[in-house]
């Protein structure tokens, strides 16, 4: 049984697949293919355009990961391809822990929240009048009169 997750992320890749050359198609085994088109979710729509590049494109982690293996393991010729694939894997990855790293800094994190707090001056300081709810008030009025 495959998760949901994982059955939209195939659809994907079969709705990609659709999109690319016969001739890579065909580097891919037919059992792979037979699964993937087994276990694709049949409810979910893919749409997105062929023209743009696969980093443009709006995909699941899990669809990015399941074409990646298919460049590694089929598209990729020989060695050489192999160990240039997966260096630029390992640069992405560098670059978006960097990312991270800025974006999340502990030593950043609290010193932009008190700038921000020190910039935003306070907009309304009126007093709020506290009402009782109506059915307090009459639970309130049925125990005074039991009580007396």
């Amino acid at each position: 049984m495959v998760s949901v997750k994982n059955a939209n992320a195939m659809a994907e890749v079969i709705y990609y697949l659709k999109g690319i050359k016969q001739e890579d198609i065909n580097k891919i085994p037919k059992k792979l293919l037979k699964y993937l088109n087994d276990n694709a979710s049949k409810e979910y729509k893919c749409d997105f355009d062929y023209n743009k590049p696969l980093k443009d494109l709006n995909l699941l982690d899990e669809t990015r990961g399941i074409i990646g293996m298919i460049c590694y393991n089929y598209w990729c010729i020989d060695e050489i391809q192999k160990k240039q694939y997966i260096d630029k894997l390992n640069i992405n990855e560098l670059q978006y822990q960097e990312f991270l790293h800025e974006k999340y800094n502990p030593d950043n994190l609290f010193k932009n929240k008190n700038e921000k707090n020190i910039e935003e001056p306070v907009k309304n300081t009126e007093m709020i009048e506290y009402r009782e709810p109506l059915f307090k008030k009459i639970i309130l009025k049925i125990k005074n009169f039991f009580h007396k």
